[in-house]
């Protein structure tokens, strides 16, 4: 027990210097400590920073010691552990879910999002290897105060809630999934050295939602890559079963089905109703979840953790229905639609951002006036470009409107600023004193005059 006070020490310890990095010290001497930053920066243009050096650190820490940062550093999986703590003292219990997505999805977003747009673009652009510790910004990859609350709400609490045991952790980090490479081969792990008496209270206190008691007894220590090394189980043996112990990899033994959880698993009875099983209906559970997190992201100012935290909620929700009836059929729908119609959102500015730099100003129209009709956040820029794309077709008048819409939204922007100096500089505009007299107006308001 004393053991783990130390690791809650740490993990407070690790809060104050990530306050302290972001409101003291800044950016004096050291950048963004951001795991992203392997792949946006040293995979992608081969800048070494502080970020790249904490990533490498980590890896060989895992190689040696197991997941040891995610147990014992990541500020995120504290966060749902004490969200964890606060469901049980208010007497809420959560079931943990157990799915073959806990070593699909995680690696489905690192490969999407960090790895493989960031390999393609080293590819395809000069690579040069360089230091710098102070770059990029602390802030360059922190969202704003609503979103970054809201991210810690649903990526900290409410996925716990629906998900069980570090929601996050096991179905959606990147981070996890690309330290359990280094894990699999770790020197420390937690092993059998006594004689189990199938308690169970192993498994019970695992904050990772692993089947301690499965794994030791079939593979004689825990195969599961999600372990995060943070020495629960083996403190809270009442048989002292279990020791964190060191073995040579090469010596040790390996069965590939160990990495996976067997199908025999999460089943004993002093466990099986901590814990419910959706591996039927995985293949339903992945569709969703990719299908929703790929109409919302981006949108609103989400980044992929809060977009893949709802979709991920969303598709539970739809999955645990066993029984499709009316009306219990209406919620699924609702929530179908709902996602759907942020999609057609996405696909309408995607697609319209695509005609407007193709200069195809008909379909740029087409697109994002339908985004900016469904959208329910308007954005500035969006009728920066149909005014100019109206103006482009010869419709002073609709360009006129759109540009008076961009400047309401966004009176600051400079491009909305440039945008009315051009309209009001044309011989089209000049010859109708009516938009001319508009825009004049919105010219000589105080906030356009430099």
């Amino acid at each position: 027990m004393r053991l783990q006070y130390i690791r809650a020490s740490v993990l407070f310890g690790v809060h104050v210097l990530i306050l302290l990095h972001i409101f003291y010290f800044k950016n004096s001497a050291i950048g963004s400590i951001d795991f992203q930053e392997f792949f946006h920066s040293f995979l992608k243009l081969g800048l070494i920073n502080s970020g790249v050096i904490l990533v490498l650190f980590s890896f060989i820490v895992t190689l040696i010691f197991g997941r040891f940062f995610c147990g014992w550093a990541c500020h995120f999986g504290a966060i749902q552990e004490l969200s964890w703590m606060i469901l049980k003292k208010l007497n809420i219990k959560p079931i943990t879910i157990n799915s073959r997505l806990v070593v699909i999805l995680p690696l489905i977003v690192l490969l999407n999002y960090y790895v493989l747009p960031n390999a393609w673009y080293a590819l395809n652009n000069p690579w040069k290897l360089d230091i710098n510790l102070a770059t990029p910004d602390i802030w360059a990859f922190l969202p704003g105060a609503i979103i970054g609350s809201l991210t810690f709400l649903i990526d900290g609490f409410l996925i716990v809630y629906f998900l069980g045991k570090k929601g996050f952790c096991r179905f959606i980090c990147p981070w996890g999934a690309f330290l359990k490479i280094p894990n699999m081969f770790s020197m420390f792990k937690v092993r059998k050295t006594g004689e189990c008496t199938l308690c169970h209270e192993c498994t019970t206190g695992c904050p990772v939602g692993i089947d301690v008691s499965y794994e030791i007894n079939h593979y004689g220590k825990v195969n599961n890559t999600n372990c995060t090394s943070c020495m629960i189980c083996t403190t809270g043996c009442p048989s002292n079963a279990l020791s964190y112990k060191f073995k040579n990899p090469i010596d040790d033994t390996w069965d590939i089905k160990g990495f996976i959880n067997g199908t025999k698993s999460y089943l004993h009875p002093n466990i099986k109703g901590q814990f419910l099983s959706v591996r039927s209906r995985d293949v339903l559970l992945l569709i969703l979840t990719i299908f929703f997190a790929l109409c919302i992201d981006g949108l609103y100012g989400m980044g992929h953790f809060m977009s893949y935290g709802i979709a991920l909620i969303a598709a539970f929700s739809i999955v645990k229905i066993r029984i499709i009836k009316f009306p219990s059929i209406l919620f699924p729908l609702a929530i179908i639609i709902i996602f759907s119609w942020h999609g057609v959102i996405k696909y309408s500015i995607w697609k319209g951002i695509q005609e407007y730099k193709s200069k195809d100003y008909v379909n740029t129209i087409k697109h994002l006036e339908r985004a900016t009709s469904l959208h329910l956040k308007q954005i500035g820029l969006f009728h920066v470009y149909l005014s100019e794309s109206y103006f482009n077709i010869g419709d002073i008048y609709k360009s006129a409107e759109h540009a008076e819409r961009a400047y309401q939204i966004n009176p600051d922007y400079e491009s909305t600023k440039k945008l009315i100096i051009f309209l009001q500089s044309t011989p089209q505009v000049k010859g109708d004193m009516i938009i001319s007299r508009k825009l004049n107006d919105l010219l000589n308001n105080s906030k356009l005059v430099d």
